[in-house]
């Protein structure tokens, strides 16, 4: 009889534990799926046209930087060797080969945006939360302030980058870029009226100034902002790293430029 009791001790203790699990389980996927919801609603054109700008112009610096050490060392002045030369010019084609199909790859498809934003918004969020800010998005006031959270979200993006100089308008080799940039940027912000009057939905207003909204605007401009920041220079580093390999490249359009400048600016 003692066994008996132990068997059934044991099978419920097993039984308790399965059930938990599957629950857990449950609750872990109804959680996804509310986090997918919330950040299928986003629009990441701006992240991802402002990640295209900043990463072609990191390996255009890059690049540009290694074409003047080497020119300098090899002697040839400003006047002989600069962006303008036929020299450089076909140098940094090398150099810049494969850096659009980087960022075709790890930029322009915003599968990078997504899964950096889910993760905030897994480690913020429990699933009930999730699914409450995902049901607010589908609503007209909530339609309004998701977009408006994208915008701020992007302006932050964009001020890390433009403040620090890393990112800088009229840079040669970058028209595409920034002028696709110009354009998502005018069509988003063209989406609002001069001020913002979310006032009139009062869910709206809840969601501003009680959790879970104020919770996520403040991680999606803090980590949201900082999981863009950290792919992108991961991204660059990438770029960067790629140039700085492809050096002896540029050793026979400097050998050309000395043959047919070099003498004439002695």
């Amino acid at each position: 009889m003692l066994q008996i009791r132990s068997l059934v001790a044991v099978v419920t203790v097993a039984l308790c534990v399965a059930i938990s699990a599957v629950s857990a389980a449950e609750d872990e996927a109804l959680k996804q799926d509310a986090v997918s919801r919330v950040v299928g609603s986003h629009d990441p054109a701006l992240s991802v046209n402002i990640g295209r700008v900043y990463v072609k112009q990191a390996a255009l610096g890059a690049a540009r930087d290694l074409l003047g050490e080497r020119g300098k060392a090899a002697g040839l002045s400003k006047q002989q060797w600069n962006l303008n030369s036929p020299e450089w010019q076909s140098a940094e084609h090398e150099l810049m080969q494969g850096v659009n199909e980087l960022i075709e790859r790890k930029v322009t498809n915003p599968a990078w945006v997504k899964e950096g934003w889910s993760q905030v918004i897994s480690s913020t969020l429990n699933g009930e939360q999730a699914d409450e800010i995902a049901v607010h998005f589908e609503s007209e006031g909530g339609g309004l302030q998701r977009q408006v959270i994208e915008w701020f979200v992007g302006e932050l993006t964009l001020q890390t980058y433009t403040f620090t100089d890393r990112l800088r308008y009229g840079v040669p080799g970058s028209e595409e870029e920034m002028r696709d940039l110009q354009i998502v940027t005018y069509e988003r912000k063209g989406r609002f009226p001069p001020i913002y009057d979310l006032t009139k939905y009062p869910d709206a207003v809840r969601f501003a100034s009680t959790d879970p909204g104020l919770k996520y605007f403040k991680a999606m401009v803090i980590q949201g902002v900082h999981a863009l920041h950290t792919h992108l220079e991961s991204v660059a580093n990438e770029a960067r790293t790629t140039i700085r390999s492809r050096a002896d490249l540029i050793e026979p359009h400097i050998a050309h430029a000395l043959s047919t400048r070099g003498a004439a600016g002695q």
